[in-house]
Parts: structure tokens; C-alpha cells; sequence
């Protein structure tokens, strides 16, 4: 069995692997036949129920056409299955293929947020206040707003996860792009907040201190273990062991306490939204 292995990132290589066999437009049948390997052990490797050698990963990769910084990125996962963790320093770009694979497959996702409206949950205005302030050209810019707009659709498909977000009073009065951006933001949080799968939390001023965990997202999955990412300045990455879901599933509780429930956080984000009107 594989369980001693690092669950996030053998699940991460499982994922990266089948979608480069998809992007090459081979089936498994033709992967295996040409890499020598029987349609089963192909079919383990892309469950992350297999660890493939190396040479054969390197092969594959090959076979699909998979060169430069993506090659990198999967050999490099591939080669470090048994490290402890899986923080990443610098550009978080790194891993924003698991963390949207893992998103796309989670049942369930819990987010707290601190200093940002949730992804999921952010205007095409507002995402764009915020990619401002980042160091990348116009191209790039435009390309990492499409890929965060693009994830949104998992919140209105016909099979969705449960998504919660409990987010801060002080991301709401922290005004990006200006006061008729956070009016349209808000509006859009008490839409998205009357769809039956999600449920939208704020913990307000006067409901004074909490013990504060930092921005992470609880990734939960119909037949596999829980995932945490998480997310500080300069570092981000992927928690897996009983210890850290034990945490993190006992902070997403505690916060979901001390926050307003989900009718009276409606009605708070209407009165913000007549303050910023009123500003």
C-alpha cells in the first residue's frame, strides 16, 4: 500500500499526469502501449493508487509533449513523494495546478479569509484592483484574472461542492478599487450567498478577537483524506496528516462560532453596502 506516501502530492502527480495525457490527446490505451506499461498500472498512476518510477514518469512526460517549467514541476513532485511537507516559498504559481485540481474534485471546501474576499467569491473588479498590485506585466495580469474567473464555474455547475467562507469584517472595509467596486462586490457575495450550497460568514468588529489561523483553504472529498492549503506571505503549500486536519477542521469550527450566521451576515452585508453608498 501507498499510504505512507505524501497524499497531497501523490494525488497532485495523479492529477498533473492525467491531464497531460488528456492535453496530448492520447487515451490510456495508446499512453500504455507506447511506454510498454498493461492499461491497469496507467489507470493506478493517474488514481495516485501507484507510484510509477521515475523513467517511466520522464516518459510519458515525453510522450505527451510536457517540456520546460510543467516538466519541472511533476518531476520535481514525483521526486520528493516522501518529503514531510510541501511548503513552497516565492510565486505560489507553483502550485496553483493541484490547488485547482484539488478544488475541482473537493466535495467539500471551507475557506477563511483575512485580508481577501475568497476567490470564488470575487468580482471581475475586483480581482483586478487586486492584480494590480502585482508584479507581472499586462499579459500576465490578464491571465491570471481569466484562470481565477474560470474557477468560479465550480460554484454554479449542476454538482457542486459545499463551499463555506467565513470571512473578516476587515476584508470588507478594506475598499479595493474604490467604493463602487466594494458595492458591486457586496451585492455579489449576497447573490452567491442565496445559493443553496453556499454559505457565506462574516465575524464582525464588535464580536471582538479571535484566535487568528491565517488564510486556508479546507479541501474535503467523497472517498479520500481532507487536504488543508495554506497561505502566509512569501510561503504557501499543502498540509495532509490527521494532526493538521484535526486543526484546521477545529479552527473552521471555532470561527464559524464567533461569525454572524448566515441570515444575519445578509442583512450586515446590506448595511455595508449603504455605507459605501453613502461614502
Amino acid at each position: 500500500m501507498i499510504r505512507n506516501r505524501q497524499p497531497a502530492r501523490l494525488r497532485a502527480l495523479a492529477m498533473e499526469l492525467k491531464a497531460a495525457r488528456a492535453l496530448s490527446g492520447k487515451t490510456t490505451r495508446q499512453a500504455a502501449k507506447a511506454m510498454g506499461l498493461s492499461i491497469a498500472s496507467l489507470n493506478r498512476s493517474e488514481t495516485a493508487k501507484r507510484i510509477s518510477p521515475i523513467r517511466d514518469i520522464a516518459g510519458l512526460l515525453a510522450l505527451y509533449g510536457v517540456i520546460g517549467a510543467d516538466r519541472e514541476r511533476i518531476l520535481d513532485l514525483a521526486e520528493n513523494l516522501d518529503a514531510r511537507e510541501w511548503l513552497e516559498t516565492g510565486d505560489r504559481l507553483r502550485l496553483m495546478a493541484p490547488f485547482v485540481g484539488f478544488e475541482a474534485q473537493a466535495e467539500s471546501l471551507a475557506e477563511f479569509a483575512p485580508v481577501y474576499i475568497p476567490g470564488l467569491l470575487q468580482t471581475p473588479a475586483y480581482v483586478r484592483a487586486i492584480m494590480a498590485l502585482a508584479a507581472t506585466d499586462d499579459q500576465g495580469r490578464e491571465e491570471r484574472i481569466a484562470a481565477r474567473l474560470e474557477r468560479q464555474k465550480i460554484l454554479t455547475k449542476r454538482v457542486s461542492p459545499k463551499y463555506l467562507a467565513i470571512i473578516d469584517e476587515a476584508v470588507l472595509r478594506r475598499s479595493f478599487g474604490g467604493p463602487e467596486v466594494m458595492v458591486q462586490q457586496l451585492h455579489w457575495l449576497i447573490g452567491r450567498a442565496a445559493l443553496p450550497h453556499v454559505t457565506i460568514q462574516v465575524i464582525p468588529f464588535k464580536h471582538g478577537g479571535y484566535k487568528n489561523p491565517g488564510a486556508y483553504v479546507l479541501y474535503g472529498f467523497r472517498s479520500e483524506l481532507p487536504i488543508v492549503y495554506i497561505e502566509n506571505h512569501g510561503v504557501s503549500g499543502f498540509l495532509h496528516t490527521s494532526v493538521d486536519i484535526d486543526k484546521f477542521q477545529g479552527a473552521t469550527a471555532a470561527l464559524a462560532r464567533h461569525a454572524l450566521g448566515a441570515a444575519d451576515t445578509v442583512n450586515f452585508l446590506k448595511r455595508m453596502v449603504a455605507d459605501y453608498e453613502r461614502s
